[in-house]
């Protein structure tokens, strides 16, 4: 069973701890990391993108951002950032190598596989420069069923149409891509 810390509406800890399913049962902040993996490919800045496995207890089946996990209790958002890309995408890195863009909070209720999900997460949101053709990346498959490179704009454009095959929240996204666009 996963535990994470209780965060405040300031984003800090507040010292008590919570299984994953009270959290997301109650509703009870807790922190993650989304990190967006880019690349510049024939003149077009390209954004990773992780299709989730169909067993997934949230946003089953759908292309989400290139990595993202929980901060489990006692880690760090910069722990996190470094397991989960290593975990999930084969990729080494070490905490600097990611550039940390902003920090959120949000709440998102949904159901999934006929359970409430209550999601009241501070994330940060971390870029990191990395150009690997899709076939040659070491995926998580208990976690991920697929990956592949999409141009932004492409992607933008799905996010704006409310295309439900992707789970990237619109705001967050166009945030980041003002980021990526200054960086290409």
């Amino acid at each position: 069973m996963e535990f994470f810390d209780v965060y405040n509406e300031a984003g800090f800890p507040t010292g008590e701890v919570v299984s994953r399913t009270e959290a997301h049962e109650k509703g009870i902040l807790h922190a993650a990391v989304h990190i967006y993996v880019y690349r510049v490919a024939s003149g077009r800045l390209q954004i990773l993108l992780q299709k989730r496995a169909d067993d997934k207890d949230s946003f089953p089946g759908c292309w989400d951002t290139s990595c993202a996990g929980h901060v489990s209790a006692g880690e760090t958002f910069d722990e996190t950032l470094v397991k989960e890309l290593s975990e999930e995408l084969g990729i080494h890195i070490t905490a600097g190598e990611a550039k940390h863009l902003f920090t959120k909070i949000v709440t998102k209720n949904n159901v999934f596989h006929g359970k409430p999900f209550n999601d009241h997460e501070v994330y940060r949101v971390y870029a990191l420069n990395y150009d690997a053709p899709a076939e040659s990346i070491a995926f998580q498959k208990e976690e991920i069923s697929a990956v592949r490179w999409m141009d932004s704009d492409e992607l933008l454009s799905e996010l704006e149409r409310g295309n439900k095959a992707y789970c990237i929240m619109l705001n967050t996204y166009r945030e980041a891509l003002e980021f990526l666009r200054v960086q290409w």
